[in-house]
């Protein structure tokens, strides 16, 4: 409130007899209030239903204490609305007559109003513009069937809700708090513009916009709202009229409205009830997975976390946070009292994928909004790259521990690729000069943004308990960039991506005998090394040696290359197998931090030719199943290619070796993972 006066709760009633006496029943058994005293208004606008006048008249008898009003002649909502704000000395509450108010209303709407600058508040109802709940919320109540828990629905709000009480451009009609601050500096309903109503409470709110004053969605409240009630036949052509008068007074109001709904200033208030509905087991242990896309995606990191959330899914529960082009998406995996896991998504406000700047406001917004919905016991980060570096910023206000698994080198640098010009790998040079011609021309970035970007990642490694890595070479990359403590420091291998068995030998008359076949596998890019396979191709092109392709095409590839398309993991092998391949070929000039497709080789028994650095080198010389080159001379792999053409005993042995290599089990690197979550619930921020 905005004085001490009581608040004026006004009911015009035209026709709708059972809403009206349904609403006026429902304000007197819930507008009782200890800490707000309130007054009652039902006005009578000369309703055509002579049952009306009957009931108010026997309630004025039986009710003294409510001020009823008979019109001698229908003036319609605004003109009824003026006459309460001018009868009216403190705040004013228009209550549509097909509404139910609900235990508490009158309280949290009061709540909201508080302070100096609030114009108006609306609650939270069925049907009534942005303040309509998520469908998953009317369904759960039944607030659209013909016996609506409306009391179990408001107190479900009142339970769950997260109280942001968001400011939104307009309040909505069918229950709104008019403070008595707005009231003197706006001024009454546009009555000569709206005539009998619609449309007057959205200018009225612009108005107050314009003074400074703001309104306000009160996310704590819930009122029921029948809708479609007022007006009858008339509602569609006055919403028409009154839309096309809004934007002609207002040639803002459009754009402004279309940004509104695209942000949906109450999608964290509703994201955190749809989260309530599901049945929780509050002993389960909460992991919150940070991750660059959808995990449905092909990519390693994709297929790491699917698979710990498969191997996991029995003793923890999962919630996701990943990037999307139209904002962020919260998924979540509960383990329900059924002992079913259903997978729910909510959207939250963001604009494009790929964010830009160090601390992006809208993706540490969203982020941060993520972690009030979903209490995690620990936050295992994948991956930084689509959020900026804002999580590191929300997350020095979390209590929850972390865990930072490092898929790839964003953190080490925004050109995360680490490909100096796009070409050949930097390995993070000690030459600033090296950035300095590089950033520019691929990520467009000075390089003084490189250094203002490494010093935040660098005052907020503290952040971080653990440090976790594929592979040795993909932590020593990371810990050229940053002083990173030894001790927090976990290297924990990828499991096997495909569980089957293991060929027990090797066709030696498929490697001896028939003709090299060199199989590039993965997504066809220059990043990954197209180029190259398309050169190598052409030049192989008159001879027996066959070059093929798995995977999908980003780019166009040789008509000298066997292309083979899009494959689903799990027949990798066979499909290797029936193409006779005896090589597989991984091209890309980037570093990488442990190489899936080379574990899927391993697996098919196939002997593989990868980067001389990162992980794939540190893999093929540890197990001796293959060989490494220097991607950026093109020669170098046509003279390997031929060595081995001639030398097919050498291409035996390792397709030999591949047999023992052992890679670790999806439940092994489960357990591991495990051990992480569980060992850091019991570590606190204080321990950091």
């Amino acid at each position: 409130m905005t004085n001490g006066d009581a608040v004026t709760i006004v009911i015009p009633v035209y026709d709708g007899f059972d809403d009206a006496v349904a609403c006026v029943a429902s304000v007197l058994r819930h507008a009782p209030s200890t800490d707000v005293a309130a007054r009652i208004v039902v006005i009578d606008d000369a309703s055509p239903d002579p049952r009306i006048r009957t009931w108010l008249d026997a309630l004025s008898v039986e009710h003294p204490d409510i001020q009823i009003v008979h019109n001698d002649r229908n003036r319609g909502f605004v003109a009824n609305a003026n006459a309460a704000f001018a009868d009216a000395d403190g705040d004013v509450i228009l209550l549509n007559a097909d509404t139910i108010v609900t235990d508490g209303w009158l309280d949290g709407l009061v709540d909201a109003a508080r302070g100096p600058d609030i114009a108006t508040v609306t609650p939270l109802t069925n049907s009534g513009s942005i303040c309509t709940l998520a469908s998953s919320v009317i369904d759960a109540f039944g607030l659209d069937d013909d016996d609506p828990d409306i009391d179990g629905c408001a107190r479900f709000i009142r339970a769950n809700s997260i109280a942001a009480r968001p400011e939104v451009i307009t309040g909505v009609g069918f229950c709104m708090l008019v403070t008595r601050t707005a009231i003197d500096a706006v001024g009454p309903f546009d009555e000569v513009a709206y005539g009998r109503g619609y449309g007057e409470e959205v200018d009225f709110c612009i108005r107050a916009g314009r003074l400074g004053l703001v309104n306000i969605a009160d996310d704590t409240t819930f009122v029921f709202h029948r809708g479609g009630v007022s007006f009858g036949d008339e509602r569609s052509e006055r919403m028409r009229q009154a839309s096309i008068f809004l934007h002609k007074r207002y040639p803002f109001f459009r754009a402004a409205n279309r940004s509104e709904r695209l942000l949906d200033p109450l999608r964290a208030s509703f994201t955190a009830l749809a989260l309530a509905l599901d049945d929780h087991d509050p002993q389960r242990t909460r992991v919150l997975h940070v991750l660059h896309g959808p995990p449905d995606d092909v990519g390693g990191t994709e297929k790491h976390l699917t698979g710990l959330l498969d191997a996991l899914g029995d003793e923890f529960d999962f919630t996701l946070v990943y990037p999307v082009e139209s904002g962020f998406v919260v998924q979540t995996r509960w383990r329900t009292g059924a002992g079913a896991t259903p997978i729910h998504e909510h959207l939250l406000p963001g604009s494009v994928r790929w964010v830009a700047g160090i601390d992006d406001p809208v993706a540490a917004e969203s982020f941060a909004m993520a972690l009030d919905l979903f209490t995690a016991d620990v936050v295992h980060v994948h991956s930084f790259n689509g959020f900026s570096l804002a999580p590191l910023r929300v997350l020095e206000h979390v209590d929850a521990p972390v865990i930072a698994f490092v898929h790839d080198p964003f953190l080490a640098c925004p050109h995360y690729s680490l490909l100096y010009l796009d070409r050949e790998s930097c390995g993070i040079p000690e030459d600033r000069a090296v950035c300095g011609r590089c950033l520019p021309a691929t990520e467009q970035l000075p390089v003084d943004h490189l250094d203002e970007f490494r010093a935040t990642v660098r005052d907020h490694l503290h952040v971080v308990d653990r440090w976790v890595f594929a592979s040795r070479s993909a932590a020593d990359l990371l810990v050229r960039a940053y002083p990173i403590d030894p001790e927090r420091i976990e290297i924990i291998e990828h499991a096997a991506p495909i569980d089957r068995p293991r060929p027990g030998l090797i066709d030696e008359s498929r490697v001896l005998d028939e003709p090299l076949r060199v199989a590039f596998v993965g997504r066809g890019w220059a990043k990954k090394g197209l180029g190259a396979v398309n050169r190598l191709a052409r030049a192989v092109a008159e001879t027996p040696i066959e070059i093929h392709h798995f995977g999908p095409l980003r780019e166009r590839a040789d008509d000298h290359v066997i292309t083979h398309g899009p494959y689903e993991n799990v027949v990798l092998p066979d499909l290797l197998d029936r193409a006779g391949i005896q090589i597989v070929l991984l091209p890309g000039p980037t570093a990488e931090t442990y190489g899936l497709v080379l574990s899927e080789a391993i697996i098919a028994g196939i002997p593989v030719i990868g980067a001389h650095y990162g992980a794939l080198g540190q893999r093929i010389r540890d197990g001796g199943i293959g060989w490494t080159f220097d991607p950026t001379d093109p020669d170098e792999l046509l003279d390997l290619i031929r060595h081995l053409d001639r030398c097919r005993r050498e291409i035996l042995r390792a397709a030999q070796r591949t047999l023992t290599v052992a890679l670790p089990s999806s439940t092994e690197v489960a357990a591991r993972y495990a051990d992480l979550y569980r060992g850091s619930t019991h570590q606190t921020r204080g321990s950091r």
